[in-house]
């Protein structure tokens, strides 16, 4: 009884080992075996499907390129009987009418190769039957000295001549090298068509010989011809054309590559790939026969989709794979769920303490806002960012809204409530708080949802707080710096011209006027030779506080180069105030100076112009202070008022500046 309970327990065992062994390999086995035979099926089936399509495709291009091929060459055929028809009313010899002719001729794509048409008269001689070209047209330079060839020396072309004569039908050449008809060197041939006396064909052969009065004579370029047909050959396909039955390369009329192979440019692979399919066509054309050869090479399956067996094949493996790697999973999930849990505690327990090193180490502040208790946590640092003390721990968020600068805190709001309600992703923005010494510090706050009740209602949201002060400081440096002159920090040219556009455009609506004044230093450059830049850049400096100081803060004072300065009136203005402000502004700048230890008295020569008195737009308006500040400057007196300013009735044009005078640089002139 014993013994038998032993054999039972371990056949238990036994049999618990085998289960085990089935769902941990046994079944992701039969899985895999399972898979792959429907793969293998699958991938069969499709590939005798690809075949039969590329062999569908192939074919049709096949017929397609020959009917194009008869197409051009019919068409070649019905412009030269078109030829014989005018020919055999109006007569071989009419030179005038012929060409007028061929002239009207809409010779397009469809008689691509066509080097000319030809007018060839039958002429007897010592060593036989010659053959004399009358009239070439088009009449090109290359087109005459064919005129000057006896064809009856080219036992192809009179051959070809003769047929036509006799059966009159066009008649085809063999291949030919147009360079014996002293054209362009290539393959090509020529098309001929008899022209009888009367305008009919005779009955007999006899009689076709005897009524035969000319011949119309076209050579074709067999490559000019076939490269018309390139927009309507499908790509991944190699053609070859040849003369004759015979596919013999000393007969070829035309090859053209596979257009989707490119030799390597290492010369590692110099021919093409060889044909997965290949097929001949013959052309009966003009009494003689041509074949079209065409090849298919290894991308022509890719383009009429039939290249998906190999595909199908790679992913039914993949997928096999893959199903007999979930069979697994399912048959040892329990035993991986608890390492991987085990794992991810450990894992998120080092990764809390490494966020929380490294958000420290940063320098920024962490917070955690509960919404329904409306208080927020946060650590030491984002406290020391806030002004806040170290304690205690929580404090109402209507506390951290008090701290942030009265107009930013409408749109940190904003920004808050579109992150709460799932309208923005995360929460970030840019803000000012209180710090020391009375002074705005700027902030930049990121924070996310983290925890939504069963409603999706806001519970918890949590962010940090980064110190953005300096950067912030350096971009209003920087902007600073774009649109004012460093030495000065008055507006520079672009920023002033910027300014006048506007004041211009509004004083337009408005129908306000507004003022322009010109000022240039008087004997700046000597002073600055004699005491040295240093001294020049604190003179220029003091002058730009001393105009600033004349004049309103609705007016803008800028340096346009040099020792040249420029002031815009704005605001109530008329003539009379203008001028006084001009007057304050010549006063200003007179007033002795120290600088360095130098005494120095300096005077200016001022130019005012006034919208739309003086100028309508930029360009007067600157042109007429100009002017006034130049005339202002060649009197060599100090601004005596009403007088020194406003164009004369009759001033000529202000002469171009004399560099002795002192005056730097050049006149303001608008963009």
């Amino acid at each position: 009884m014993k013994r038998f309970s032993l054999r039972g327990f371990s056949g238990v065992l036994g049999l618990n080992s085998q289960a085990n062994w089935l769902r941990g390999r046994g079944l992701p086995l039969a899985v895999l075996l399972l898979s792959l035979g429907l793969t293998l099926s699958f991938w069969h089936s499709e590939q005798a499907r690809e075949q039969a399509v590329q062999r569908q495709a192939f074919d049709a291009s096949l017929r397609e390129l020959s009917e194009r091929i008869e197409q051009r060459m019919a068409a070649q055929q019905h412009l030269l009987q078109g030829v014989q028809g005018f020919l055999g009313v109006h007569g071989p010899l009419d030179a005038v009418a012929f060409q007028r002719y061929v002239d009207a001729l809409p010779l397009g794509a469809d008689f691509a190769g066509l080097q000319g048409i030809a007018v060839v008269l039958p002429q007897a001689s010592r060593a036989g039957q010659a053959f004399k070209i009358q009239q070439m047209e088009p009449g090109l330079l290359r087109n005459r000295a064919l005129m000057a060839l006896d064809l009856g020396t080219l036992p192809a072309l009179s051959q070809t001549l003769l047929l036509a004569r006799d059966s009159g039908h066009l008649a085809l050449s063999p291949l030919l090298n147009l360079r014996e008809l002293a054209l362009t060197a290539q393959p090509g041939f020529a098309l001929a068509l008899p022209i009888y006396r009367g305008g009919r064909m005779p009955a007999s052969i006899e009689e076709r010989r005897q009524a035969l009065q000319a011949w119309v004579l076209a050579p074709v370029a067999a490559a000019e011809l076939m490269a018309s047909l390139y927009g309507e050959l499908p790509a991944s396909l190699s053609l070859a054309l040849f003369d004759g039955q015979d596919l013999d390369e000393s007969r070829l009329l035309y090859r053209r590559a596979d257009a989707g192979w490119r030799p390597d440019p290492l010369g590692l692979a110099e021919a093409p790939p060889p044909a997965v399919r290949q097929a001949s066509e013959f052309l009966v054309l003009g009494g003689r026969t041509w074949t079209l050869q065409l090849a298919a090479g290894p991308g022509f399956a890719a383009r009429h989709g039939a290249d998906y067996a190999p595909n199908v094949l790679c992913a039914g493996v993949v997928l096999s794979l893959l199903l007999a790697l979930l069979a697994w999973l399912l048959g040892s999930a329990r035993e991986r769920a608890l390492a991987l849990a085990e794992r991810m505690t450990q894992a998120l327990r080092e990764s809390e303490q490494r966020w929380a090193f490294a958000v420290e180490g940063a320098g920024d502040g962490v917070w955690d806002w509960h919404l329904p208790s409306g208080q927020l946590a946060s650590s030491a640092r984002w406290k020391q960012l806030m002004g806040l003390p170290a304690e205690p721990a929580a404090c109402p968020i209507s506390q951290v809204w008090g701290l942030i600068h009265p107009e930013d805190l409408t749109r940190v709001q904003s920004e808050a409530q579109a992150c709460l309600e799932g309208s923005a992703a995360q929460f970030s923005v840019e803000y000012r708080v209180a710090g020391p010494a009375a002074r705005w510090n700027w902030v930049l706050a990121r924070g996310t949802v983290v925890e939504r009740s069963l409603q999706q209602r806001p519970v918890r949201m949590i962010g940090t707080l980064s110190d953005i002060n300096a950067r912030r400081q350096s971009e209003e440096r920087v902007r600073f710096m774009a649109l004012h002159d460093p030495l000065t920090e008055l507006a520079n040219r672009a920023h002033f011209d910027e300014r006048l556009r506007f004041a211009l455009a509004n004083a337009r609506r408005y129908q306000e006027p507004i003022g322009l004044i010109l000022l240039d230093l008087d004997r700046f450059k000597p002073i600055n030779d004699q005491f040295g830049h240093a001294v020049g850049d604190q003179l220029l400096q003091t002058v730009a506080r001393r105009i600033k100081a004349a004049v309103r803060e609705t007016d803008t004072v800028g340096r346009i180069g040099g020792d040249e300065f420029v002031v815009l009136l704005t605001g109530p203005l008329s003539r009379e105030s203008a001028q006084g402000v001009a007057d304050k502004i010549y006063t200003q700048v007179a007033q002795p100076m120290e600088l360095g230890g130098v005494r120095l008295e300096m005077t200016c020569s001022l130019g005012l112009a006034l919208f739309p008195e003086d100028g309508q737009d930029e360009l007067s308006l600157a042109k007429s202070a100009d002017d006034a500040m130049y005339r202002n400057k060649r009197a060599g007196r100090p601004w005596l008022g009403e007088a020194r300013y406003g164009p004369p009735p009759a001033a000529p044009a202000a002469p171009s500046r004399d560099p002795a005078s002192g005056a730097g640089g050049e006149g303001f002139t608008s963009p």
